[in-house]
C-alpha cells in the first residue's frame, strides 16, 4: 500500500493497517503476526495510528483493535488533502511578485485539458474577494471547488450553460450547438479576485485555453464574464 505514504503513513503504519483490515478485530500479536513485523513497531504504529483515529482500542483485555473503515478513512483523507491545498493556494496567491520585468509574459498557454483544470481549481479556490466564472457540465471537475470559495467578504458569481450546474449558480440551459456556434467550442472561464483569468474552450481536437495575471487582460475577461452574467440574470435563468 505504497500510495497511503502519500497522505502521512509510514511503511510500517501502512502495513499494519493493512493486515488490521484483514483480521480486524485482533490482537497486537495477531497484527504483527499478519503483517509480518516485529511486536515492538506494530505496538508503535497502533498507538500512533489511534491517536489519529486511524485505529480503535477495543476496551477489555487482552486489548484489541479494530481498523477504521476504509470509505471513512479516504473521506477524512480528502478532506485533509483538501483543506491542505487550499491554505497552499491561498498562501501562494498572497506571493507578490516584484519583478515588474514580467509582466509582459504573464500569459501562460495550458496546451491540454488537466493543464486548464489544475488552474482552474486552483485560482477558484485562491479567491477570497470575488469569484466569477462561466462553467459548463463538460468542466464539471471544478465545481466543487467553485462552491469551496468562500471568502470573509467574498462574492461568487457562476453561470452555468446546462446541467448538472455548481451549487448556487445561475442556470442558462444552452444548446449545444448554439453554444459551440457563439464561442467556437464549450468555454471555461474564471476570474479570481479581478487579478487572475483562465479561458479555455473544449472541442473536438481537445481542450486548451490560457491563464493570466495580465494587469490589461484581465479587467477585460471580468467584463465580459460580468456581462454573461448580468444577461443571464435579466433573462430570468434558474
Amino acid at each position: 500500500m505504497d500510495e497511503l505514504a502519500r497522505f502521512g503513513f509510514t511503511p510500517t503504519e501502512s502495513r499494519v493497517y493493512v493486515a488490521l483490515l484483514r483480521v480486524s478485530p485482533a490482537t497486537g500479536y495477531a497484527v504483527a503476526r499478519e503483517a509480518a513485523l516485529a511486536k515492538a513497531n506494530t505496538y508503535g504504529a497502533l498507538e500512533t495510528m489511534a491517536a489519529r483515529g486511524v485505529v480503535t482500542r477495543l476496551p477489555g483485555s487482552p486489548v484489541r483493535w479494530v481498523a477504521e473503515d476504509p470509505e471513512t478513512l479516504l473521506g477524512r483523507l480528502g478532506r485533509d488533502s483538501q483543506q491542505r491545498l487550499e491554505r497552499l493556494a491561498r498562501q501562494l496567491a498572497a506571493v507578490e511578485r516584484r519583478d515588474s520585468r514580467s509582466v509582459a509574459t504573464v500569459i501562460d498557454v495550458l496546451p491540454e485539458r488537466s493543464a486548464v483544470l489544475d488552474r482552474a481549481s486552483a485560482w477558484a479556490l485562491s479567491a477570497r474577494e470575488e469569484l466569477l466564472a462561466v462553467v459548463g457540465p463538460w468542466i464539471s471537475e471544478v465545481y466543487s471547488d467553485l462552491a469551496r470559495t468562500r471568502g470573509p467578504r467574498g462574492s461568487v458569481r457562476v453561470l452555468s450553460l446546462g446541467t448538472p450546474a455548481p451549487a448556487g449558480a445561475i442556470v442558462r440551459a444552452v444548446p449545444t450547438s448554439e453554444i459551440q456556434s457563439y464561442w467556437g467550442g464549450l468555454p471555461i472561464a474564471i476570474v479570481s479576485d479581478r487579478r487572475r483569468a483562465v479561458c479555455a474552450l473544449e472541442g473536438d481536437s481537445g481542450t486548451t485555453g490560457v491563464a493570466t495575471t495580465h494587469p490589461a487582460v484581465v479587467p477585460f475577461i471580468r467584463h465580459l464574464l460580468r456581462r454573461e452574467l448580468a444577461s443571464a440574470a435579466s433573462q430570468g435563468a434558474s
